[in-house]
């Protein structure tokens, strides 16, 4: 039978830490050295504490069922099983899953637990925590120690020693040979029976510990000789290997041949021939399973396993991190893409930690600030300094509203110019960042990258001044066509040709939508250029709306537009420029919706803002094309047959902006759109 002390001397030697409780009152009663060095302490300063004070967690009502279920069963069948619950985060006790096993005892002492801890697959090969061995695991006993558990005072004289053969070199073999010998050369009854108990400890003392071995989640292997001798193997290891029971008694080069040739088998020799308990991380093992070469990577430990003091055989344990090192190397090939990506679009980077105020730019983005020096960089004196005059402002405001979760969830989205510190050059900057926030909604970190954007702004601002300079020359001719109509408008009246009249009509609505056109060019010209100014005055909007109702009225017909008015309500704003909003938001109502559908125009006061909205019945627009529909020359595609060149609604966005007010729209495809805008009724800058 098996003793605590020699339970507690098999534990002691065992490669991974482990301890044992006792269940009834869940304390601790002993530790290995394995789990003493985990957490640092002396046997006697972690005795009799509860789980929860070592693992510094409060256990869950399933790892208590757990516990119980385990006391109380009578079917044990020695392998260790997952504690559920028992994933502390506190170090060091993090990287480690937690498994429970019984301990039966047969000489009257109470059953107990052992809990092991295995370390996770995903640690990186990096740090060493894989299973490490002990030098003596096999607590095999001498001859010595035999002969003072006969008589510890004094040796038997008739009692002859022996020299044990090679072959016989297996683990836990000799002293049971000599254990043999020893009861054929007693004299007395008393002194075989003696030993003959001895013999069968040592007996139950190698099943104990293959069953041990079996009953490891790790994956084991012990061998025996120089020829690496399959002697005991868990499923673990036979899973990982893709062989079955029947290696054992192979020597390696029989078990796996594919292993011929392969660095690992210097490792092994290696560990053998010095007695050193040797550890390599990361080895590629190329492995035949079902037929198919596979490559996989682990974490192997090699412990020599010793008989007086001679290396008979060696333990080996196992830990597939195949997946973490594919993972890895994905990881690697993704990083390098998006590097390479990253150079190709000339893209800079910046990452600021908000609670020190530390910047960190690279070299892009240092150059497109205009400074080459490599010193650490400061927020206020290269970047808010290097910011052109006219852009400081804004993009101060753009950041309190980015620094505030509740109101923009942290996305930086902004164009700015700078003014190069050094070289004095002036750019356009496309910036896009995330700012990330703590449990407070505090920030904590502002990463992002940075485009240079100057020679696409260089073309669009050549491309304004051509349309600018196109528009304002068509304007000429067109005028003199609108007096011409005028004029034949006229003499159609005084010979009241009415079918002349009807066709003059159409013909000056066409001129009128032309201007309205070239009007819109222009003005999105002068917004680019920084030429169109908001000239803001006191005025009634109501009187407005009736206004851009009745002129809409006249030059279209079929459709039915109704204005529900309220109370009057004063502005502060640019009359014209709203007069441009309104008309078309309302022409784009019509446009798209079918002959004889109704428009409705409302509005509602809100604190200090004034929402207008138009509400059509038309065709709608899909959830993709809503956020972009404010973009300049932005246009469904579906829509194609429908005239327009997408700076309609873009020159509206802008002039809503400009009053510091807010333009959206909510539309479900195929039942209407609802338009709306809102501007401050106070004054504002």
């Amino acid at each position: 039978m098996l003793t605590t002390t020699k339970i507690y001397n098999f534990i002691s030697l065992a490669p991974i830490p482990i301890f044992v409780i006792d269940p009834d009152l869940m304390k601790l009663e002993y530790a290995n050295a394995r789990f003493l060095d985990l957490v640092n302490e002396e046997t006697q300063e972690i005795a009799a504490l509860n789980l929860s004070d070592i693992l510094g967690q409060d256990l869950s009502p399933a790892t208590y069922s757990f516990f119980l279920q385990l006391k109380n069963t009578s079917d044990n069948t020695g392998v260790p099983v997952q504690i559920p619950g028992m994933e502390s985060t506190v170090a060091p006790f993090s990287g480690y899953s937690y498994f429970a096993g019984r301990l039966e005892e047969a000489d009257g002492i109470k059953m107990k637990i052992a809990v092991w801890l295995i370390a996770k697959t995903t640690i990186a090969t990096e740090t060493d925590t894989s299973i490490t061995g002990d030098e003596t695991f096999l607590n095999q006993r001498s001859k010595e120690e035999i002969l003072s558990d006969i008589k510890p005072t004094e040796k038997r004289p008739n009692i002859e020693y022996v020299q044990v053969s090679e072959e016989s070199q297996q683990t836990g073999t000799d002293s049971l040979r000599v254990a043999e010998y020893y009861i054929e050369k007693s004299e007395s009854v008393e002194e075989q029976q003696v030993v003959s108990e001895t013999r069968t400890q040592l007996e139950t003392s190698r099943e104990w510990f293959k069953n041990m071995v079996h009953s490891s989640p790790v994956a084991m292997l012990i061998t025996k000789g120089e020829n690496m001798v399959f002697d005991v193997i868990n499923n673990a290891m036979l899973h990982l290997i893709g062989r079955d029971s029947s290696v054992l008694g192979k020597p390696w080069f029989e078990a796996i041949p594919e292993l011929v040739g392969q660095s690992v088998v210097d490792e092994l020799f290696y560990a053998y021939r010095t007695g050193i308990t040797h550890h390599v991380p990361g080895v590629g093992i190329s492995l035949i399973k079902n037929g198919k070469t596979t490559l996989g990577y682990y974490d192997l430990t090699y412990t020599p396993l010793r008989e007086n003091g001679e290396v008979i055989g060696l333990m080996q344990t196992a830990t597939d991190i195949t997946e973490y090192v594919t993972s890895k190397e994905k990881l690697q090939k993704a990083y390098d893409q998006i590097r390479l990506s990253k150079e190709a679009a000339q893209l800079g980077t910046f990452d600021m930690d908000m609670v020190t105020g530390r910047l960190q730019w690279d070299d892009r983005c240092r150059l497109l600030f205009g400074i080459s020096h490599s010193d650490e960089v400061d927020f206020e004196r290269d970047f808010l300094n290097n910011l052109h005059p006219e852009d400081l402002e804004r993009i101060n405001t753009v950041l309190a509203y980015v620094f505030d979760k509740q109101a923009s969830n942290g996305i930086y989205d902004v164009k700015y110019r700078t003014i190069g510190y050094e070289d004095k050059r002036l750019r356009w900057i496309r910036a896009k960042g995330q700012v990330y926030f703590d449990a407070n909604d505090k920030p904590l970190r502002f990463i992002g990258s940075v485009l240079d954007i100057t020679e696409q702004k260089e073309d669009e601002q050549r491309k304004n001044d051509f349309i600018g300079m196109a528009s304002h020359e068509l304007k000429t001719p067109l005028t003199s066509i609108n007096g011409y109509l005028q004029l034949l408008q006229y003499h159609a009246n005084l010979q009241s040709e009415h079918r002349m009249l009807a066709t003059i009509d159409k013909s000056l609505n066409q001129v009128k939508r032309m201007t309205r056109m070239i009007d819109g060019f222009l003005n999105v010209s002068r917004l680019e250029s920084g030429k169109i100014a908001i000239d803001k005055q006191q005025f009634e909007i109501t009187d407005l709306l009736k206004e851009v109702c009745e002129e809409t009225m006249t030059l279209t017909k079929g459709y039915h537009i109704n204005l529900h008015l309220a109370n009057e309500v004063m502005v502060n704003a640019d009359r014209s420029k709203l007069n441009q909003v309104l008309q078309n938001l309302i022409g784009n109502a019509i446009k798209y919706s079918d002959l004889g559908s109704e428009v409705n125009i409302q509005y509602t006061v809100d604190h200090d803002l004034i929402i207008i909205s138009i509400i059509d019945e038309g065709i709608g627009i899909k959830p993709e094309h809503q956020q972009k529909l404010f973009d300049r020359y932005y246009r469904v595609e579906s829509d194609s047959t429908i005239a327009g060149f997408g700076i309609g609604l873009y020159l509206c966005a802008e002039i809503v902006n400009r009053h510091h007010g807010k333009i959206w729209v909510e539309s479900t495809f195929g039942k209407g759109s609802t338009f709306s805008f809102s501007i401050p009724l106070g004054t504002i800058g």
